[in-house]
C-alpha cells in the first residue's frame, strides 16, 4: 500500500488521534494550516499534509493553505502538484509573491508526464503547447546546450536587491523607512541603468512594499543567474558619526568595527535561523533555484565593491567612504559575488536629511548607476557556467 493510500486510510479511522488535543478541536482552516505549518516546519511532512487537507476541506479558496500544500508536496518531492497548488494560492491571492516565484521557479523544470491507469498519459498532458510554450521550450534547449561552455557573450546580469520590505521596515528615523528608500533607489538605479541595456541587465527582487525573507532573496540569485547581486541599505548604527556610502563583499571576519556593527544590524533583519540548509522547505527552493558555485565569488564581490566605491564621484550627495566585507548572510548564501551596499545611515542625520530629499535620492541614484557600470566595464566577464 503506497503512502497516500496509507495516509487516507489513517485518517478515515481516526488515525489523527496521535495529534494534540489543539489540533483535534481545531474550528478553522487557518487553525489547522498552522498546526499544519508547524509540522511542516519541524519536517513532519506527513503529518502536515493530513492537516493541511482538512484544511482545504474546510476551506478549498484559503491561499495561505494552498501556498502552504505546495511547499510541503515540494518538500515531498512532488513537484507538479506543488506547481498546482503554489498556481491556484496565486490564483486566490495575487499579492503572494513567494508562490509565484516557487510557482515560476518549478515550471522551468521538467517533470514527468502523468500516467492513467492504462499506463497512458493522461488527455490532460497530450493538450497541444501554445506557441509561446513551444518557443520557451526551443530556449531551454539551447540553453541547456550551451550550459558546459566556459564564457559568453552578452550583458552582465545583476540583480538588484532593495532591502527589507513589508513587514520589516528595516530602520526608521523621521519619518523615513529603510524598506522604502532602498526600493525607491533600486528602481530609480534600474531605470538610470536601462539605456545601457547592452552592458546590463537589471533584475530586481521586488518592486513594491512587500515581504521577502533572506533565504529567498539569495535564490533568485540562482533563479535569474545573476553575475553579480547588489543588496541595497541605509542602516541605523550605535556610530552616529558614520557617513558616506560604504559597499562591502563577503567575509568571515568584518574588515573593521562599522563592518562588525552593520553585520550584526543587518543579520538580524535577515531572518531566524542559522543556514537554509537547517530549514525545511526552503532549502529545497534554493537547491532547485541555485547552481554550486566556488568560494571565489566571494572575492569577486569584494573586488567589485572596491571598484564600485572608486568610481562614485566625489559630488554625490552622499560621497563614498569605504569598502570592506563583512559576515553578511545574505552574500553568503547567494549564489553569485555580491555587494552589500550601504548607500547612507540613516543613524547620521545628514544622511538623513539627503536621503529624505527626493532630488537628492536620483543624483544618488545616478550616482551608483554609473559607479556599477563603470566597475563592470573594468572586470572580465565572469563564464556563463560555474561563476564565481
Amino acid at each position: 500500500m503506497d503512502r497516500r493510500r496509507v495516509l487516507s486510510f489513517l485518517a478515515a479511522a481516526g488515525g489523527l488521534a496521535w495529534l494534540r488535543p489543539s489540533v483535534l478541536l481545531a474550528a478553522s482552516a487557518d487553525e489547522l494550516a498552522g498546526e499544519g505549518q508547524a509540522e511542516l516546519t519541524g519536517g513532519n511532512v506527513a503529518k502536515a499534509l493530513i492537516l493541511l487537507h482538512e484544511a482545504q476541506s474546510k476551506d478549498p479558496r484559503n491561499d495561505r493553505v494552498q501556498a502552504l500544500l505546495g511547499r510541503a508536496y515540494f518538500q515531498q518531492g512532488d513537484a507538479r502538484t506543488a506547481l498546482t497548488h503554489f498556481t491556484l494560492a496565486v490564483r486566490l491571492n495575487p499579492e503572494d509573491t513567494l508562490s509565484r516565484l516557487l510557482a515560476d521557479t518549478i515550471s522551468q523544470f521538467p517533470m514527468p508526464a502523468v500516467k492513467g491507469g492504462s499506463g497512458r498519459e493522461t488527455s490532460s498532458s497530450r493538450t497541444r503547447p501554445s506557441k509561446l510554450a513551444q518557443d520557451a521550450k526551443a530556449e531551454r534547449e539551447a540553453l541547456a546546450k550551451g550550459a558546459g561552455k566556459s564564457s559568453r557573450q552578452g550583458p552582465w546580469r545583476v540583480l538588484v536587491d532593495a532591502g527589507h520590505g513589508g513587514l520589516d521596515a528595516g530602520a526608521a528615523v523621521g519619518g523615513l523607512r529603510e524598506a522604502d528608500l532602498a526600493l525607491d533607489l533600486a528602481l530609480r538605479m534600474a531605470r538610470a541603468l536601462a539605456p545601457a541595456r547592452n552592458e546590463v541587465v537589471i533584475h530586481l527582487t521586488r518592486t513594491a512594499d512587500v515581504s521577502l525573507p533572506g533565504w529567498a532573496r539569495a535564490g533568485l540569485a540562482g533563479f535569474y543567474g545573476a553575475d553579480l547581486l547588489v543588496s541595497l541599505h541605509a542602516a541605523r548604527v550605535s556610530d552616529p558619526a558614520a557617513m558616506g556610502v560604504v559597499a562591502y563583499g563577503y567575509g568571515r571576519e568584518p574588515s573593521d568595527a562599522l563592518a562588525a556593527l552593520v553585520a550584526r544590524v543587518e543579520n538580524a533583519a535577515y531572518g531566524p535561523g542559522a543556514s537554509w540548509k537547517s530549514r525545511g522547505g526552503e532549502g529545497l527552493f534554493l537547491s532547485a533555484a541555485n547552481d554550486a558555485v566556488g568560494q571565489a565569488r566571494f572575492e569577486r564581490g569584494r573586488e567589485l565593491a572596491r571598484a564600485l566605491i572608486r568610481a562614485i564621484p566625489a559630488a554625490s550627495p552622499l560621497p563614498p567612504r569605504a569598502a570592506g566585507s563583512a559576515p553578511l548572510e545574505l552574500l553568503e548564501e547567494a549564489d553569485a559575488p555580491g555587494i552589500f551596499l550601504e548607500t547612507g545611515f540613516l543613524s547620521n542625520a545628514d544622511a538623513a536629511a539627503a536621503l529624505g530629499s527626493p532630488d537628492k535620492r536620483q543624483a544618488l541614484a545616478q550616482a551608483l548607476a554609473d559607479a556599477l557600470l563603470a566597475a563592470l566595464r573594468g572586470v572580465e566577464m565572469p563564464p556563463a557556467a560555474g561563476r564565481g
